[in-house]
């Protein structure tokens, strides 16, 4: 195991403050505010180290949605400009491919006084032939995971872990479903939030910038409004390996996939998925009748984490699956701001108008 140095520390401190205030992060860490800086900016991104600001989607009344689609035959060569569309349409924030299943794993933040029109919006993909089936699966818990330090040799950028030794964690956060409270917003906190989404080293004068507003109001709306009613969620600190990793396929992002769980046999996967040092979120539906959690896997440890998983699980290992994810056809964006309306500081969804513009992508493409 790696000796813990500055750089193991400044994560640690990320992940409990946040990567925004230099000099907190240099009173919690006894590094230098101006080292900070460098080795956020610098170092740990060069590691394959990124930093996250995780938004409470349901503070702005969007509901976390998995859809699993699957396009036809005839449309699945033009999918990528149909997901984008449904991104600018349809609250679409982020999708990917799965190799072997041509299937999509998609994310939709859907207001919740839509459900009903976003259905029929899916169905009317089917009808035109676009699809072939769909399934839609409302998120009841979701959490995002940070990478532990103590297993990852920042300096060197590699990961050293003793699997013989890996513990299952004990202490896992409680599963809470989430609760749609009457949270007021306007546009300025759907904008930082968006930003930050995008960003998160965003400064404010950063957003003041590129959204030509003005640094005191977005200084009132970040602290009185995303900071006081905690619509940021947290601050995770991925690694995602560097980019030449990436290009070489020596990384395997992939999905941990199980299906119509008792209580207890959730309570043990999620005890097993905590103790990978490189998880990322885990995500729960309704019922339990789908959990999925996303890992970020080098290549070299592929065996080891399919034995840990074989070895705690037990019985339960044959109903756990690892997809791979396709990362030439995966894309997240942020919230579409252009589809919140300020005047009537409300939500919309214009479903004889989405409807029209599929129409009009068959005529394009076909």
């Amino acid at each position: 195991m790696p000796v813990d140095d500055s750089n193991a520390k400044l994560v640690r401190a990320i992940m409990q403050v946040g990567p925004g205030n230099f000099s907190l992060l240099s009173r919690l860490t006894g590094i230098p505010p101006e080292t900070v800086r460098y080795k956020i900016k610098n170092q740990l991104m060069k590691k394959g180290i990124n930093v996250h600001a995780i938004i409470d989607a349901s503070k702005f009344g969007l509901q976390r949605t998995i859809v699993q689609l699957k396009f036809s035959e005839k449309y699945h060569p033009i999918s990528k400009p149909i997901l984008q569309a449904l991104h600018e349409l349809t609250y679409l924030t982020y999708y990917s491919g799965e190799l072997m299943t041509r299937q999509y794993y998609t994310m939709f933040q859907i207001p919740i006084q839509f459900r009903s029109e976003f259905t029929e919006f899916l169905d009317a993909m089917v009808n035109f032939g676009m699809l072939d089936s769909y399934t839609i699966r409302p998120i009841v818990w979701i959490n995002h995971m940070s990478l532990r330090p103590e297993y990852f040799d920042i300096a060197r950028g590699r990961w050293d872990i003793d699997w013989q030794g890996l513990k299952l964690m004990e202490d896992i956060p409680k599963v809470q479903p989430v609760e749609y409270t009457n949270v007021s917003f306007d546009k300025q906190d759907l904008l930082i939030a968006t930003k930050l989404t995008s960003d998160a080293l965003a400064t404010i004068a950063d957003m003041s910038r590129t959204l030509g507003i003005n640094v005191k109001t977005l200084q009132y709306h970040f602290s009185r409004h995303l900071l006081e009613r905690q619509m940021i969620s947290k601050y995770v600190v991925r690694w995602m390996g560097d980019i030449e990793s990436t290009r070489k396929h020596r990384i395997i992002f992939g999905r941990l996939y199980a299906q119509d769980m008792s209580k207890s046999d959730l309570e043990l996967l999620r005890r097993v998925v905590y103790s990978l040092p490189f998880g990322w979120s885990e995500t729960l539906s309704e019922n339990r009748q789908l959990f999925i959690s996303e890992v970020c896997i080098p290549v070299e440890h592929l065996v080891y984490v399919q034995y840990f998983l074989n070895n705690n699980l037990g019985d339960m290992a044959s109903r756990v699956e690892l997809r791979t994810i396709d990362a030439s056809s995966s894309m997240a964006f942020t919230t579409p701001t252009d589809l919140y309306d300020p005047v009537t500081e409300s939500w919309k969804y214009e479903l004889t108008r989405n409807i029209a513009r599929l129409e009009k992508l068959q005529e394009v493409y076909h």
